[in-house]
């Protein structure tokens, strides 16, 4: 693979590209619906999910990546996740706020797993009274840059 600083770099070069096009294909989108050109916008849709796809992949690639280069300077996984326990302790002491009934709303700008399903999962399997009620993934591009969302209620 090489040095994996620079594969890192490049993972980010791609990404950086790959959003560029999806910019390109969101205007052609746009023009299309304009003129309601259908077959325009059901080609600009596929190009957008390919793009999609790509992010997604590239995402992946570069959490890899990222992960290696801590293995390599002595961290541990742990330490690469710190603000998965952060945020941990925020949504804890945010749930003892909420009374019963009420709900509390867990959001993160991150795709990382770690840091959204995984970690709203494991609180509520520490809370049997805390439930999600709705949540979402959204991979860049879908309609964002990424993030996660969740509403969990707090049973009374």
């Amino acid at each position: 693979m090489g040095d994996p600083l620079e594969a890192l770099c490049a993972v980010l070069g791609d990404e950086a590209r790959v959003c560029g096009a999806l910019s390109g294909a969101l205007r052609a989108e746009r023009d299309a619906a304009i003129v309601l050109d259908a077959d325009a916008i059901v080609a600009s849709l596929a190009e957008r999910r390919a793009l999609n796809d790509e992010l997604a992949r590239l995402a992946a690639t570069r959490r890899h990546l990222v992960r290696s280069l801590a293995r390599a300077r002595g961290q541990t996984a742990e330490g690469v996740t710190e603000l998965v326990a952060l945020q941990t302790r925020l949504l804890r002491l945010a749930l003892r706020a909420v009374r019963p009934g009420g709900a509390a709303v867990y959001s993160t700008c991150s795709i990382e797993p770690e840091e959204n399903g995984d970690l709203v999962r494991r609180i509520v399997s520490e809370r049997p009274g805390v439930v999600p009620e709705a949540q979402e993934d959204a991979i860049p591009g879908r309609p964002s840059d990424g993030g996660y969302w969740a509403r969990l209620r707090v049973r009374g």
